[in-house]
């Protein structure tokens, strides 16, 4: 390195020599001063700043006050800094703007040995974190703000650039999308509107693909769950209630696979116990006492110790005007009149029509042998009887009903899956089958037993192969009739019965 001679340093020592008079004559030369030395100027993250020191420079005394660093990242000449410069010692704060081999150099100040000061570093690409960052919850129908962060990790300043990615559960892109810097130190951002279609869960990760400064990052997933109302949890009930007339308020959680209990209230005073979420949903039937606007309240607590409320007004008129009525109707038969008396066999099951003049729903029990499950009766057994009741709440005015119906139990009709074709006219010769191998016996668990009547045994011939099945041979030309016959079963089932007219020609 070529060594530079201090300006400052001649300019000191003429000046010294005028003062005292001895123009002309020789002046002693000062002692070499200690090398200069550069200290933090260090390898490290893009964007975070170094304080760099040079010491030995020439004292400030000779009228230098600052001195100027000039950075060179990768062979490209960044903005000069300029430092103060105090008894010999240069201070600088440099916050690098690229990656790559850094080296500086000085000038404005002379060093006191007269060979400027060096020093090396590399900067490094800084690491990223990302986020995605979302309300909780979301009303269905209403666009709402997606916002994804990338920061820099402190204390980087630099602000990451590129593009953002963000996908949902299934890894199917919703949205790619550029940062913008700021608005925090070292922090970019994008976000983008999302309009949940259907009340549900809905989950969203973001992906930074990084830049030759930052480091790619993928943000934890953020969950935001999507309800009609955009509260997690929803409050149903009829439009208009009645004094005295039941009502079925309804409290819905989301999600709906969330477990927990829901808790009903009426003016802020409680209604009802805790009552068990169900697929997220949980029914009060509550009898309104009073006339003129309530305030009906649901909260819910779950068993991951989450909870939270919604409220609703509600107005309720004077007394019920009129008690409901049900109409209940079996397929094929009829509208059942109210505490009437109905014949069904075993084996029996339909599902009935029901409407009311309320509008309310009709719900269907019975105490006896028969099985109901929604608005479908089925019938088990031969004998004996059923009480059916079915009922409605009420709403709109009406004021809840019960009707009544006996069901008296006869025994049921067997039924046979036959292979025996129809009734009709064969070749003389032809074998028919009138029970495969693979054949059942008949709904009741009986086994058919087969003849040919009286008059027709010289056409027809009963055969019973070796492999379990029953067959007619017609033998000659004429007409016969074959009879099928199962056993009934006292008290449950009829007896089975079927006959075949077959002719040979």
């Amino acid at each position: 390195m070529k060594t530079v001679r201090s300006r400052a340093g001649m300019t000191a020592r003429f000046i010294a020599a005028a003062a005292l008079g001895l123009t002309g004559l020789a002046v002693a030369t000062a002692p070499v001063a200690s090398a200069s030395a550069v200290s933090g100027f260090v390898n490290g993250p893009i964007g975070v700043t170094q304080t760099i020191s040079v010491t030995n420079l020439a004292p400030s005394s000779f009228g230098q006050q600052t001195c100027t660093l000039s950075p060179t990242i990768n062979g490209n000449l960044y903005s000069p800094v300029v430092g103060s410069l105090v008894n010999g010692t240069a201070t600088f704060v440099w916050t690098p703007t690229a990656v790559g081999a850094a080296t500086f150099t000085i000038s404005d100040c002379a060093t006191t040995d007269g060979a400027p000061p060096s020093a090396a570093a590399t900067i490094s690409p800084v690491s990223t974190s990302t986020t995605v960052s979302a309300p909780n919850n979301a009303q269905v129908g209403v666009a709402t703000q997606i916002t994804v962060t990338v920061q820099s990790a402190s204390p980087s300043s630099n602000n990451p650039t590129g593009q953002v990615v963000v996908k949902d559960i299934n890894g199917a892109t919703l949205a790619t999308m550029g940062l913008t810097k700021g608005p925090g130190t070292g922090q970019s951002y994008a976000y983008y509107r999302w309009t949940p279609p259907a009340a549900g869960s809905y989950t969203f990760q973001a992906t930074y693909s990084g830049d030759a400064n930052d480091t790619a990052s993928t943000s934890p997933q953020d969950v935001v769950i999507a309800t009609p109302s955009g509260n997690p949890i929803t409050l149903t009930h009829p439009a208009q209630m009645t004094q005295g007339v039941p009502v079925t308020l309804t409290a819905t959680v989301y999600p709906q696979s969330i477990q927990g209990s829901v808790g009903f209230t009426v003016n802020g005073a409680p209604i009802s116990a805790s009552i068990p979420l169900v697929n997220g949903v949980a029914n009060y039937t509550w009898t309104p006492n009073v006339v003129g606007q309530v305030t009906i309240g649901a909260s819910y607590t779950t068993n991951q110790g989450g909870s939270g409320s919604t409220s609703d007004k509600a107005n309720i008129i004077a007394g019920p005007v009129a008690t409901d009525a049900i109409t209940l109707v079996q397929p094929g038969w009829g509208p059942w009149t109210p505490n009437g008396s109905y014949t069904l066999g075993n084996g029996s099951s339909f599902a009935f029509q029901a409407s009311t003049l309320s509008g309310a729903p009709v719900t269907l029990s019975e105490t006896g042998p028969c099985v109901v499950s929604g608005l479908t009766i089925t019938v088990n057994q031969g004998a004996g009887s059923c009480n059916v009741v079915a009922s409605s709440p009420g709403a709109n005015g009406y004021a809840a009903v019960k009707t009544g119906y006996t069901v008296n139990l006869i025994p049921g009709v067997q039924q046979a899956p036959l292979n025996a074709p129809p009734s009709g006219s064969f070749k003389v010769g032809r074998v028919i089958v009138l029970e495969s191998p693979s054949q059942q016996n008949t709904s009741a668990g009986q086994n058919i037993t087969w003849k040919v009547k009286k008059g027709g045994k010289a056409v027809c011939k009963l055969l019973y192969p070796n492999d379990g099945s029953v067959t007619l041979r017609i033998a000659k030309r004429g007409s016969c009739t074959v009879l099928g016959t199962a056993a009934a079963v006292p008290g449950q089932w009829q007896m089975f019965q079927t006959a075949r007219n077959y002719t040979g020609r």
